[in-house]
């Protein structure tokens, strides 16, 4: 019971941390003493959370089949042991499937659970989470255009965050509320509930509600012909854009700007800006796209790995018996020396057969962590494994004194080559190029793939002219390179961004290299630029 324990919480830890492979992993083996044990809640406990990681993995139908099992035990206990508890727990589970069928399109049916679970939460009292299911009802109605019945529901959520002093809550009604009156074109009461909103956000120190409700008060003050006020904005949002690596918001906001931009007639700038807002646009759209590739292969690589699992355990098991029954063997058979000797010998047979069933137990489970790692086409980390890294890195680098260089790096025009021939063609280029990379860096560099055609490159005890050296090598590599594919011959260059690690954070390291490309891409691109 005190592991079962310990594996859940493990679970819950992994799930808050985003490492939802993990959390699975220790979910499944809590579920599984929990059927041992007897333990019909710890059962359902198991199987919602199991559910919330396939939600946060956007592995919808499996989060669904969970969030019912765990809910038919739920409403079970509620109804034969009148458990308050159950009950409670079976109105998270409608709210947690409303959230599933509202990611999958079927907002009315979202709607009835939300509806459900509203009821409940009313029925037990539970006034904590009443204001965030109507904010969830208001956002169906806004969604599916019923302005009046959204307005509605966001403000019952407001009088209700109020009550409890929900901040956050508070600031995401308020914001919301905003968004109404700015459809229907009350801008002065959509500025009053907008400005509500980021006095809130920023008594709390919440940069993302200060970031999500500032891009709002732009689109504002747009639409009210504040030009100046908006880019002084837009300047505010793209720095605290950068400082919590929110790209979407960033998309958003380089939007806005363009269009501001325009409106001044500062068409060169507004140009500019589109180009990189349509660059982001397309990176952010790759980076979905291969999520959900790495989804399902993880799932489908989990899923074999665990028959393996389930197997090696069946055999361990055996292994176990094995050796027990050398031991009572030796025990009945008296103390003769053919009878030790044949005793030992079994034992230790059995114990070899189990430490192999062990390593090789081992080895399927690091499998599985692997994979959540890898970029699926190229083989290289991908940016999940290097932000892990750069944090390591940081931290060692602060602790020796020793700078480490950074690169980051884009193919120039990589969308001609999927245009002309194809995006088989641009794939195996991406491999071939890969594998390239790994011919000119040192056994301790770390190259990953970043995002669509953008690559970092991490190399340890570095400074940042041998980080420019680096680079430059690895242009002159891809320049002087020609990529096959079939009857293709693909020629290409790339764009460098460098930036030396070890005295400021690494998310600033990310930023300045990301900034030296773009310099770089200014300049006339197949070039190394070093930051300042």
């Amino acid at each position: 019971a005190g592991q079962n324990r310990a594996l859940y919480a493990l679970g819950e830890y992994a799930n808050t941390a985003g490492e939802h492979i993990q959390a699975i992993k220790c979910f499944n083996a809590s579920l599984r003493l929990s059927v041992l044990l007897g333990d019909q809640i710890q059962q359902g406990r198991c199987l919602r959370r199991l559910g919330d990681s396939e939600f946060f993995i956007n592995n919808f139908n499996l989060a669904m089949r969970y969030y019912l099992r765990a809910l038919k035990i739920f409403e079970w206990d509620a109804e034969e042991n009148l458990s308050q508890g159950s009950r409670l727990h079976s109105g998270h589970l409608m709210a947690t499937i409303g959230n599933v069928l509202r990611a999958t399109g079927d907002l009315q049916t979202a709607l009835d659970y939300y509806t459900r679970c509203r009821d409940i939460y009313q029925v037990t009292e539970f006034t904590a989470g009443i204001p965030g299911i109507l904010y969830n009802m208001g956002n169906i109605y806004q969604s599916t255009g019923e302005r009046e019945e959204a307005l509605l529901a966001f403000r019952t959520a407001l009088e209700e965050a109020e009550k409890n002093s929900d901040k956050y809550l508070s600031s995401l009604a308020n914001a919301s509320i905003g968004s109404i009156f700015m459809e229907t074109e009350d801008l002065d009461s959509a500025g009053r509930y907008f400005s509500r909103s980021l006095t809130i956000s920023e008594s709390m120190g919440r940069k993302r509600g200060i970031l999500s409700v500032t891009v709002k008060i732009i689109t504002l003050e747009r639409l009210r012909g504040n030009l100046e006020k908006s880019l002084e904005l837009v300047l505010r949002a793209e720095k605290l854009a950068e400082q919590v690596s929110d790209r979407k918001s960033l998309a958003e906001v380089l939007k806005e700007k363009t269009l501001i931009l325009k409106g001044m007639r500062k068409y060169k700038k507004a140009l500019d800006t589109s180009l990189v807002f349509q660059k982001l646009s397309e990176e952010l759209h790759s980076e979905k796209r291969m999520r959900e590739l790495d989804v399902l292969r993880i799932r489908y690589e989990t899923e074999k790995t665990d028959r393996q699992i389930s197997r090696l355990k069946r055999e361990r098991a055996i292994q176990r018996r094995m050796i027990a029954g050398a031991v009572s063997g030796f025990l009945i058979t008296g103390f003769s020396f053919l009878s030790v000797y044949r005793s030992m010998s079994l034992r230790t047979r059995a114990n070899k057969e189990l430490e192999s069933k062990n390593i090789e137990l081992a080895g399927a489970y690091s499998r599985v962590e692997k994979l959540s790692r890898t970029d699926t086409l190229t083989n290289l980390a991908n940016r999940r494994a290097m932000m892990e890294l750069l944090a390591l890195e940081d931290t060692r680098s602060t602790r020796s004194g020793r700078t480490y260089g950074l690169i980051i790096a884009d193919i120039d025009g990589f969308k001609q080559v999927n245009d002309s021939f194809g995006h088989a063609c641009g794939d195996e280029v991406l491999v071939q190029l890969s594998e390239a990379f790994k011919l000119e860096l040192r056994a301790q560099d770390v190259p990953a793939r970043w995002g669509g055609e953008e690559f970092l490159f991490l190399l340890p005890d570095t400074t940042l002219a041998g980080a420019g050296k680096v680079a430059e090598k690895i242009r002159v590599c891809v320049d002087s390179t020609i990529f096959k594919w079939k009857k293709h011959r693909v020629q290409l260059t790339m764009t460098f961004g460098v930036a030396e690690g070890g005295s400021v954070p690494f998310d600033k390291v990310i930023l300045a290299a990301d900034r030296a490309l773009y310099s770089g891409k200014r300049k006339g691109k197949n070039i190394v630029i070093c930051s300042d």
